[in-house]
């Protein structure tokens, strides 16, 4: 009990002194695992284990790319063509956004693919359209993880084989179902928070919206690269790190951007901000700090918020570790029996409040998907520490409101239709 404690109370402790001192959180937070570790009687290997080398280089493949297509001016050329097709109507930007991720998600490719190539899009659209980038972020990744609860999608899918393994198969649509309404209120929330119907109505469009936009030479296979690498994630659900990386060695090979100035364009701090954070809070998962708090949680459930305070879970859960691979495959699997326990608790209920939280909870900026919209904006505008900081807390923030409304619609039991 004692070292759970002490490893939540680190975790807290290293955000809130870094973001009050304006130091990197992900440098205090790797200069408080060696400390943790060796309190918990953790090797270095075990330590390093929380290194989340995927993400790390998911983000640096995606950024290079992006970096040397900023260079290059084909982001700005793109952004400017896409601003334009909307002409003042730039409130529906962020609406648009948010369709498109969520059709395209619940298609196939599901979230993963999705997410990464919408969020890389908005973020970027936002900050040249003044549209506030983390609410088109936000929007991409709730209209991707949205769609993939759907039958055909991964989330829908590893969902429904979940149910069918406790003999609750043929619940895949209301799941589904289920998941859209919740998310779509989410997106709504968020929308209304960032006060989306006023986001670029300071810009004067007069006359720039009806230049017409040309490419060079570079931009052009810049571009074709772009659509190469669209293709290739969302179409055929290759890596999208591996290929940005190998979309970025053909861009330099073929002098299409200055490489030495794109590499330094890459928010590396916000790199060590996101892979220190992550190595902390898998010193914090293994030393029983995320077990406590769900613990915590699970002891106030009763049969009406059984519902609410699982999902709720998810959510928590799902900041620390994946969503497919440990929250559901951990969760579903018991809520059967917490429904017994507990008493007059609908089980799908229970499942859909844990897919929606679960899924919400990926703004976090230690998800790939929010991580995505802090390094996104960090490249873009190279954000001093504090500012950064900010904008970390910012998506957290979101992350939990997010999860929080989720809570709150199963509490007054929006989702009772399911049954």
């Amino acid at each position: 009990m004692a070292l759970s404690v002490i490893s939540l109370l680190c975790l807290v402790g290293a955000i809130v002194f870094g973001f009050v001192r304006k130091t990197n959180v992900g440098l205090v937070s790797l200069g408080l695992a060696l400390v943790l570790g060796t309190i918990g009687g953790m090797s270095a290997g075990d330590i390093y284990k929380g290194f989340p080398y995927k993400l790390f280089l998911t983000l640096m493949g995606t950024m290079l790319f992006f970096a040397l297509l900023q260079e290059n001016g084909t982001l700005e050329k793109v952004s400017q063509l896409m601003t334009g097709l909307c002409g003042k109507k730039k409130f529906l930007i962020p609406i648009i956004i948010y369709v498109v991720s969520f059709v395209l998600s619940a298609a196939g490719p599901g979230a993963i693919s999705v997410q990464t190539v919408m969020v890389l899009f908005a973020v970027p659209l936002g900050i040249h359209a003044g549209i506030n980038p983390i609410l088109m972020g936000a929007m991409a990744i709730l209209g991707a993880v949205g769609g993939t609860a759907s039958p055909i999608a991964l989330t829908g899918i590893i969902v429904e084989d979940l149910l069918a393994d406790m003999g609750y198969s043929g619940h895949g649509m209301q799941i589904f179902l289920g998941v859209t309404v919740a998310n779509f209120v989410c997106a709504v929330v968020t929308y209304i928070v960032f006060k989306g119907w006023k986001q670029g109505m300071a810009e004067d469009e007069a006359e720039t919206e009806k230049e017409k936009v040309r490419f060079t030479s570079k931009q052009i296979i810049s571009v074709i690269a772009l659509l190469v690498m669209v293709v290739a994630v969302v179409g055929f659900s290759y890596d999208v790190g591996l290929v940005c990386l190998t979309l970025s060695l053909v861009l330099i090979i073929l002098n299409a951007a200055d490489e030495k100035k794109s590499v330094k364009m890459i928010p590396w701090n916000t790199l060590i901000l996101i892979a220190g954070v992550s190595v902390l809070m898998n010193i914090t998962k293994t030393l029983g700090g995320i077990d406590l708090l769900a613990d915590l949680l699970a002891s106030l459930m009763t049969a009406r918020t059984a519902a609410p305070i699982i999902g709720l879970t998810g959510g928590i859960m799902s900041w620390f570790s994946s969503a497919n691979g440990v929250v559901f495959p951990t969760l579903i699997p018991a809520v059967p029996s917490i429904a017994e326990q507990v008493g007059g608790s609908s089980i799908l209920q229970m499942v859909v409040a844990i897919v929606c939280s679960a899924t919400v909870a990926g703004i976090s900026p230690l998800s790939t998907g929010g991580s995505l919209v802090l390094a996104s904006y960090s490249q873009e505008k190279n954000p001093d520490p504090k500012e950064e900081s900010s904008i970390f807390i910012r998506l957290f923030a979101l992350s939990f409101g997010c999860v929080a409304t989720v809570f709150v619609l199963t509490l007054v039991g929006l989702l009772s239709f399911l049954g």
